[in-house]
């Protein structure tokens, strides 16, 4: 019992984590069952806590030694009284969580030690298929249209990073701004994935696939002005964004 409850805590401790650190995955995810919460909260966890590994000091070994302790944990070689680290492990080890995907997740954010000024299209999209584009097929492992939802978490991960725009300006480390031809490249390359995940991926989603509920609004309007990305515009009308997410829970729909 004891165990239970201390897995139980650690879940929640994953969730306010997200919740503070990543608020629409947070908000997609409270539209699962709690079966599905209780994989999504430590994954979206798992995520920050890698995603922040290489900004922690300005020492690229720092972010490595970080890394290179969440890559222990999802291969089983350390033990850690954490309050991610025991529920991955133990996701881990139930099957529920696909170690391979997030050793591809770790390995796409080593990329951000040594700077984060990628300089092509490919370059960002490559990076999204590795980060969130890995996380989305973590998140159901077992299902059969992995490609799919690869191609769905890229798309979700190319919106994302044009979103991030003034947060990594301000970040620094090299960060180069898009030309509007490259954001025009990613709009579309992110449209695109998500046109063909829509053909492949059952109508009805799971809340997983909802934390990419904004891909397709932002995408768009990346496209048509590219200055919102640059000024910080891109995310729209807060009162839709998540009207459109309280919709797609009741339906069943992503």
């Amino acid at each position: 019992m004891s165990d239970i409850n201390d897995l139980s805590a650690n879940i929640n401790a994953c969730a306010e984590l997200v919740q503070t650190g990543d608020a629409d995955r947070f908000l997609s995810a409270m539209t699962g069952s709690p079966d599905e919460r209780a994989v999504l909260f430590p994954l979206y966890a798992f995520n920050l806590e890698i995603a922040r590994a290489p900004f922690m000091s300005t020492e690229p070994m720092v972010g490595l030694v970080r890394l290179q302790f969440w890559r222990d944990v999802v291969e089983g070689k350390t033990t850690a009284a954490h309050d991610v680290a025991g529920p991955v492990t133990d996701l881990i080890a139930r099957e529920q969580l696909s170690a391979p995907h997030l050793v591809m997740m770790i390995d796409a954010r080593e990329s951000d030690i040594e700077g984060i000024g990628r300089q092509s299209a490919d370059a960002v999209t490559a990076y999204a298929r590795g980060t969130s584009g890995a996380m989305m097929m973590a998140s159901d492992n077992v299902a059969p249209e992995q490609a799919a939802l690869s191609d769905l978490g890229t798309a979700s991960g190319l919106a994302n990073w044009l979103l991030s725009q003034p947060d990594l300006a301000r970040a620094g480390r090299g960060h180069i701004m898009p030309s509007d031809e490259m954001i025009a490249v990613l709009a579309d390359e992110g449209l695109g994935l998500l046109a063909q995940a829509r053909a492949d991926l059952p109508r009805k989603g799971t809340a997983a696939m909802r934390s990419a509920w904004r891909a397709k609004s932002v995408l768009t309007r990346a496209k048509i002005q590219p200055d919102l990305v640059r000024d910080g515009g891109l995310g729209g009308s807060d009162f839709a964004r998540k009207g459109r997410l309280v919709w797609l829970g009741l339906s069943g729909g992503w």
